[in-house]
């Protein structure tokens, strides 16, 4: 009973907070409810709502500025501006964690002022008892039990929106909020965070300009990282690097990215500036391993074939490839997708350098497939948004950063790397078996079809599809006459009610309530024809 208490709370508070910051308004501008064209007003207004509620919604927030197909432009760009910032936890609490997960013996010392402090964990900088410079990441104490809740509430949202909006269901609401539980689920646990340090660190050791800070083992817990320290800076327009050594250091930190992503099939996903500092030795070092982006291979193989489609130029085979790797109704107009991919992705070439980028491209692609009703799978969304943030830093340090470039220089490799997954031995034994074994049961499926054939016994199911909106209509047809009949009974019920000069009052309020439901209906069918 506390939990579910707990849960009406905070969904109250919620709603509280919603209402205040405009949430028809915003979903209105969003597309989920009706359409109204996208304001500064509403999008600084939903940034400062999810700052409001805290951890989850500022994640959920992250998240969304990941889908171009899902919000409008102005939305996207102010949500790049969420603050996952909040006031320390008291140093005895810390203290505290510490001595619990790993002991204090480790130490010299832990200084007591934070490095910085997140929604999620905190970082102190510290000294081991051998002298090594190390940074202590601490997760919150009790934001587990927080973010539990928030996400109760939020997939319950979620199945209420899907179950009331053929817009929420095109936009995959319930998968949003599932692959954000993902997420959180993998950020508050500092154990995979570790992992995920050092399989990066394996996926760009071939970068020699990229560093990844190394785990010190032992000291590993769900609630507690210890990670070398790493001196840095923010990446900005003024670094002071000489302009040969900035283009080189900004080709392969891009490059890193796009092998990360089409060759390894998993990626440090959130390479934002507050994640990536320039170090005195005039290396990037990457930080923050809560969030990794990964690939079935499959679907890795498809978005190599796409970057380099979209770098060649190739409007057919881009219209083709996205298509592969997207769910398509009966309601999805294909013809007019390949259509508008060929008048866009021109765009993209022949212009200056300043203008080029690759994760535009892509968020192009996400809104033309939306507008078309193509459901393109969420980690479409993540490969477009890290892609767009590494093109950031590197044009920062190179503004003349010719991105489409990199990708054509980089396809031989790709293209050879994939080939030669694809002729070793075992790669190779189990794609063949993966296409002969069918073969080899086709002789018995044909017998036994010509056998129940022969019998007169073979059955074919026919399933119908495409008649929601059938459904609906007849739906609110039936919602409407059956509304006209209460509104015809009351009327009539109450007055003979009224003429048998008894209960006069009864039948007032029935002329009343029948008055009422009258011109509610009256003014639904004008505002929203077809439904109730």
């Amino acid at each position: 009973m506390g939990a579910r208490i707990q849960r009406a709370r905070r969904a109250l508070y919620v709603t509280r907070v919603a209402r205040r910051s405009g949430i028809r308004r915003v979903l209105g501008e969003i597309g989920v409810i009706g359409h109204r064209e996208a304001t500064r007003e509403g999008a600084t207004a939903f940034r400062h709502a999810l700052e409001e509620l805290g951890t989850t919604y500022i994640k959920l927030g992250q998240l969304l500025s990941s889908r171009p197909d899902l919000l409008p432009a102005i939305y996207i760009e102010e949500l790049g501006r969420l603050v996952d910032e909040v006031p320390p936890v008291d140093f005895a609490e810390i203290r505290s964690v510490i001595e619990q997960e790993i002991g204090l013996d480790a130490f010299a010392r832990i200084d007591e002022t934070p490095i910085a402090t997140a929604s999620i964990a905190q970082i102190h900088r510290a000294i081991t008892r051998s002298g090594r410079d190390v940074v202590v990441k601490v997760r919150r104490p009790g934001i587990e039990h927080q973010v539990e809740l928030d996400l109760d509430v939020l997939r319950s949202t979620a199945r209420l929106l899907a179950g009331h909006s053929e817009t929420a269901e095109l936009l995959q609401v319930e998968a949003l909020a599932d692959e954000l539980e993902v997420h959180l689920r993998a950020e508050l646990n500092l154990v995979e965070e570790a992992w995920n340090a050092e399989l990066i660190a394996h996926t760009v050791e071939r970068f020699e300009a990229l560093v990844v800070p190394q785990v010190i083992h032992p000291y590993v817990t769900e609630r507690v990282l210890v990670l070398e320290r790493l001196e840095g800076r923010k990446v900005e327009p003024d670094h002071g690097l000489p302009p040969e050594v900035a283009r080189d250091l900004a080709r392969e930190f891009f490059r890193a990215y796009v092998h990360q992503v089409t060759v390894e099939g998993v990626y440090h996903a959130d390479p934002h500036r507050g994640n990536v500092l320039l170090a005195p030795d005039a290396r990037l070092a990457l930080l923050d391993f809560g969030l990794l982006g990964r690939l079935d291979d499959d679907t890795r193989r498809g978005l190599s074939l796409l970057l380099l489609a979209i770098a060649q130029n190739r409007a057919d085979d881009v219209a083709d490839l996205i298509l592969a790797l997207s769910l398509t109704t009966l309601t999805s107009d294909q013809p007019a997708f390949l259509h508008e991919v060929r008048r866009k992705l021109p765009r993209y070439h022949w212009r200056p350098l300043a203008g080029i980028a690759a994760g535009e491209a892509l968020a192009d692609l996400q809104r033309i497939a939306l507008r078309h009703q193509i459901r393109l799978p969420t980690s479409f969304a993540l490969v477009g948004k890290t892609l767009a943030q590494a093109d950031s830093i590197a044009r920062t340090l190179y503004p003349e950063l010719d991105p489409i470039e990199l990708l054509e220089e980089d396809a031989f490799e790709v293209m050879l790397k994939e080939a030669e997954r694809r002729i070793e031995p075992d790669q190779l034994l189990a794609w063949l078996y993966t296409q002969l074994d069918p073969l080899t049961r086709l002789p018995r499926r044909i017998g036994h079809v010509l056998g129940e054939l022969e019998q007169g016994s073979l059955k074919i199911g026919i399933q119908p599809s495409g008649l929601g909106e059938l459904e609906a209509n007849l739906r609110s047809i039936a919602n409407r006459v059956g509304a006209a009949i209460i509104v015809v009974g009351l009327m009539i019920a109450s007055a003979l009610v009224f003429m048998s000069h008894r209960v006069e009052w009864l039948a007032i309020t029935g002329f009343v309530t029948a008055s009422v439901l009258g011109l509610y209906m009256v003014w639904k069918i004008i505002r929203t024809p077809g439904e109730l």
